[in-house]
């Protein structure tokens, strides 16, 4: 293998050089471990950067240039882990304004850990990323749309770091509110697929849906897109943070966000019944016993009053998201005592609970759920205008399942 030259910045970004080829990860969200450039062969190798996440993750994203006309070998640990998504990597050519599969087709991608990709004669630089990335930037560019349309930008609070705004999305109740809706995502940095559905609960509010008019007469509405902020900028894992991430301080406390959240759903939600839903994206890829990670899903609870309210909602997604490009059926919900449900509820007996579990403690809950939102195959091929229809959907059903409470 050839040498190579590596610079490690404050930020953690990463440029790294040898010959014709170089790879940096200097912008939000990227996050690459240069482990070798062989230009002779044309092989790359390159590793998540884990920082403080215990265990292994799976989250990268990288820009490559010089290899215009080539075909390059890209490889990962081969430690059995999985680094790839089911379509393999998300590519642009464009800096990142668009993106497709290397698989586009829908046709699974193998191995887990390695992929080649063929450079076009111009092709002078390209992205490459295990998901589609999504950060500040493209939540910006998503909220200018909306400005001046009956929405209020605001901070929940200031980042863990206290040098960035946790932005909070409100939309206000147009009459005397009967509830609060609570949309949160990002609590582990790397799970990028699940802004794109609350966009599409944004856009089914505001776009003069039945349902959307119904949710602005009878609810106040709160977004909190990224409850990780620094870790979505900074291109962390998020997951698995030592000594314990973002979604497993709802009891402690150790982190600005969480504790923000917690008050704002207090204090916001009296006299109200509370909607909340956490979102998610689960594994980078299914396996044979997890067959859900390419899927839509959510959780159950042992609550019997709550876990009907979840059926009832799962009966009118169902319902709204028929026909749409992506698929939920409910077959890979997850119910309480059931699968991965059961190492949660370890978890939480430990002292380490998640947003929608201490949501349910608040007696004015009506349902908390956590909704995944599979990588690149999602019940279908993932893409940003599918996952907004899937969001637009989501909200048609939790609001079908809110109105079934006021009938006698």
């Amino acid at each position: 293998m050839n040498n190579f030259h590596v610079i490690l910045a404050a930020t953690a970004a990463v440029f790294a050089a040898f010959g014709e080829i170089t790879i940096r990860s200097d912008y939000p969200g990227g996050n690459v471990k240069v482990c070798g450039i062989d230009e002779t062969n044309g092989v790359v190798r390159i590793a998540p950067d884990l920082r403080d996440t215990q265990g292994r993750w799976f989250h990268w994203d990288f820009t490559l240039r010089g290899a215009a006309g080539r075909k390059i070998h890209f490889s990962l640990p081969d430690d059995k882990w999985q680094y790839i998504s089911s379509l393999g990597p998300a590519i642009s050519k464009d800096g990142g304004r668009t993106w497709s599969w290397l698989r586009p087709d829908g046709t699974r991608h193998e191995p887990a850990n390695a992929f080649d990709y063929t450079f076009g004669p111009d092709e002078r630089e390209t992205r490459f990323a295990v998901s589609i990335p999504y950060a500040q930037k493209d939540w910006d560019a998503f909220i200018a749309k909306w400005r001046g349309k009956d929405v209020v930008c605001d901070v929940l609070c200031k980042s863990q770091s206290g040098t960035r705004d946790t932005e909070l999305l409100r939309i206000p109740c147009r009459k005397a509110a009967k509830w609060l809706f609570a949309f949160t995502a990002r609590h582990h940095a790397c799970e990028t697929s699940a802004n794109a559905p609350m966009e599409g609960v944004v856009e089914a509010i505001l776009s003069g849906t039945p349902e959307g008019e119904w949710l602005r007469d009878n609810a106040d509405c709160v977004f909190v897109p990224f409850m990780d902020k620094d870790g979505v900028e900074n291109g962390d894992q998020g997951k698995n943070r030592r000594p314990y991430d973002h979604n497993r301080d709802y009891l402690k406390g150790r982190y600005t966000s969480v504790r923000a959240l917690k008050e704002l759903l207090v204090k916001e939600s009296e006299g109200k019944q509370i909607v909340f839903i956490d979102m998610h994206s689960p594994h980078v890829r299914s396996l044979p016993s997890c067959p859900e990670q390419d899927q839509v899903f959510t959780f159950g609870c042992r609550d019997e009053r709550l876990n009907a309210h979840w059926n009832e909602f799962r009966k009118n997604w169902k319902e709204t998201q028929k026909g749409g490009a992506l698929v939920y059926d409910g077959k890979y919900d997850i119910f309480a005592g059931k699968g991965y449900a059961v190492t949660m509820e370890k978890q939480w007996a430990a002292g380490f609970m998640s947003s929608d579990p201490w949501v349910r403690t608040l007696p004015n809950c009506y349902l908390a759920t956590c909704c995944e939102f599979g990588y690149s195959l999602c019940g279908g091929v993932y893409s940003f205008p599918a996952a907004r229809e899937l969001g637009r959907n989501m909200l048609k059903a939790l609001v079908r399942t809110a109105q079934a409470s006021e009938k006698p």
